[in-house]
């Protein structure tokens, strides 16, 4: 359930290495308050393997504390074997002026980008593994349960991605409708 990957973002926001952040050193940084709560609702929907959504106060590099939208996915082999969670975070603003998002946007779109990169690849080995051999017959059912379990992950990431882009039109000011 430890964490193995943080973008440039995360650390620069923390103000710390990739090291000191890596399995649960993230944790460090969420507010005392909010720690039992946001680890138990992590560690419920990790063995459920639902995706999530949740909001703590995280120390910024400066040591004051801001709000988080943190959201993840389950992602899974080809084989249907469970990877682990694939997601991201932004901060929110007390102050819609205040866009605190900019820095993320890159991220965010090379998140919903490897998505859909994700899909492709599953899409072409599914094509790939099933292409007309009448012995792969059963195996192709297979295979398709689970291109369509990668598809939801992929999709769930892409939503999650764009989710956050449009919180981030709206703590600019812009109206969605």
């Amino acid at each position: 359930m430890g964490c193995f990957y943080f973008n440039r973002a995360w650390l620069d926001f923390r103000g710390r290495t990739l090291q000191q952040e890596f399995g649960n050193g993230w944790a460090e940084g969420v507010h005392c308050d909010d720690l039992d709560r946001c680890v138990q609702h992590y560690i419920g929907c990790f063995e459920r393997r639902v995706a999530f959504a949740m909001s703590y106060r995280l120390q910024h590099h400066t040591g004051e504390y801001r709000w988080i939208l943190d959201r993840g996915a389950p992602h899974y082999t080809v084989g249907g074997d469970f990877l682990g969670f694939f997601g991201g975070c932004a901060e929110l603003s007390a102050d819609p002026s205040v866009s605190r998002f900019s820095p993320l946007r890159d991220a965010l779109q090379q998140m919903k980008d490897f998505a859909e990169r994700v899909a492709a690849v599953e899409r072409h080995a599914l094509r790939q593994q099933t292409g007309g051999a009448e012995l792969l017959k059963a195996k192709a059912s297979r295979l398709q349960a689970d291109h369509l379990s990668r598809e939801n992950a992929a999709a769930q990431i892409r939503k999650l991605a764009t989710d956050m882009m449009a919180y981030d039109r709206i703590a600019n000011g812009a109206c969605l409708r």
